[in-house]
């Protein structure tokens, strides 16, 4: 059907659920990748429905699941589920916080959540672990530091911010390993900045190498100017040297001609 869409109640996703399923996607992915393990969103996993005694197909709005074929995930597949609450209709919302936590605990799911992503109401975050005698989840008070911390996901923690931080569908922020994992808006503006400082590098490197070029071009109409004063130089030399050969040749002719007129006592000794 419709992802996201509930055909009991003929209710599609409210805003804010909405922004949630994007944002924990996000999330997740980077978990998943990190983990090895498989995200679910709103897919087909086979669950033991005890009141019908027999397997029916089930889609939790988000589970992390220890398998490489999640097209065909089996709830005991699930290292932890996680439920969109709709608190539109009470009956709807039985259905995310009753039925569905039953169910997972009767399937064996190590652990439960239940996200409240609208902004007006106090929840936001309950989460639950298996307890292996009874077979029943148990709720985890809130921590001091307001970060649940999964033991079947190792390392993987799930902070509740303070209210005063709360937006439509978001209500949380995800740490792995100790290292908080960034939201989509955050990973977009980061990126932004990244590709921001790395065209800001790619100008700066333009401009210096029209410095250098321009300096290269300097250098070489400084070059070309000092290569034509030494031709004019050369040619001012030549010039002069020639001037006074011709001087030379000339005062050597006229003592010649001196010479010939005196012999023909025509000129003064």
């Amino acid at each position: 059907g419709i992802p996201y869409y509930d055909d009991e109640f003929d209710m599609a996703q409210s805003t804010a659920h909405s922004a949630t399923i994007r944002d924990l996607g996000a999330f997740l992915d980077r978990i998943a990748d990190w983990t090895g393990l498989s995200v679910l969103s709103d897919n087909p996993v086979w669950y033991w429905v005890h009141e019908d005694d027999q397997q029916r197909i089930l889609y939790p709005d988000y589970a992390l699941a220890d398998t490489a074929q999640p097209q065909r995930a089996m709830a005991t597949d699930l290292r932890l589920a996680l439920e969109v609450v709709s608190t539109e209709r009470p009956q709807k919302e039985r259905k995310d916080t009753e039925r569905m936590r039953d169910r997972n605990a009767a399937n064996g799911v190590p652990e439960f959540g239940l996200l409240y992503p609208e902004p007006d109401d106090p929840r936001a975050l309950r989460w639950f672990q298996l307890d292996p005698v009874s077979g029943l989840y148990r709720e985890a008070a809130l921590p001091a530091d307001r970060r649940f911390r999964s033991q079947a996901v190792p390392g993987l923690e799930l902070e509740v911010l303070e209210p005063v931080d709360w937006r439509p569908g978001r209500k949380l922020r995800l740490w792995y390993r100790g290292v908080r994992i960034p939201s989509t808006e955050e990973a977009m503006r980061r990126a932004d900045e990244e590709t921001h400082r790395a065209n800001e590098a790619a100008r700066r490197a333009d401009e210096e190498t029209h410095r250098a070029e321009d300096e290269a071009r300097r250098a070489e109409e400084e070059m070309r100017r000092a290569e034509d004063e030494a031709r004019r130089a050369d040619e001012a030399a030549r010039r002069a040297e020639d001037e006074a050969c011709r001087a030379d040749a000339a005062e050597a002719e006229n003592a010649r001609l001196l010479a010939l007129l005196r012999q023909a006592g025509l000129a003064p000794e």
